[in-house]
């Protein structure tokens, strides 16, 4: 299993990202976090990240998981690049058309891997419903999931170190979390974690 995590973007290391999926990969980039928001915001939401993985020399696709014919596409597809937004709306989106079971076996069997930031880091937990005090899940609909996809055994908390509204909401959920001896992974806006094998490195 090989997994690329981080808090905005890819942070300060793109090269990390680059070998963790390997050099020429096509990826995958999954915006489905931002459904919540207006069409627009989502197309733009496609072009720049398609352009940010083209520039690290990948060959971006966009991929929207709510699509039946998603999980087909997937054979097609070395790793997927998941962009943040809400936690619970990207959640949603996966188990739309039962895409979520599909790459989550991929991802554990090495065919697919997985590089995601802020909430598409932070949809691999087990459990989402510490993410509450930070996205709202009513935006996901009435009845929001909260079970996280699993590929982690802990929480991931995002965006530890910003003077932002969001960032000091992550920050004060990591101390909680802290206090009460969970453990969790913390990651700030210029940070990234890898797991190869089962093997993490913070970078």
């Amino acid at each position: 299993m090989r997994l690329f995590l981080s808090s905005l973007g890819f942070g300060d290391h793109p090269d990390a990202l680059v070998r963790t999926v390997g050099e020429g990969a096509k990826i995958g980039v999954v915006v489905n976090a931002v459904d919540d928001r207006p069409a627009s915001d989502r197309d733009l939401a496609v072009e720049v990240e398609s352009d940010e993985m083209a520039r690290l020399g990948l060959r971006p696709a966009h991929l929207d998981v709510r699509d039946p014919d998603a999980v087909h596409r997937l054979d097609d597809l070395d790793a997927l690049w998941v962009r943040g937004g809400n936690t619970f709306v990207l959640r949603a989106a996966f188990a739309a058309a039962g895409a979520d079971a599909v790459v989550v076996d991929r991802v554990r069997a090495g065919a697919l891997m997985w590089a995601g930031y802020s909430a598409g880091a932070a949809v691999l937990s087990p459990d989402l419903r510490y993410v509450a005090e930070v996205d709202d899940p009513s935006a996901a609909g009435i009845s929001p999931v909260s079970t996280g996809l699993g590929l982690l055994d802990r929480p991931v908390v995002p965006h530890v170190d910003g003077a932002y509204d969001e960032a000091l909401r992550c920050a004060a959920l990591s101390d909680r979390l802290t206090r009460e001896g969970i453990a969790h992974h913390r990651i700030g806006d210029r940070d990234a974690l890898t797991v190869v094998d089962g093997v993490v490195t913070r970078l």
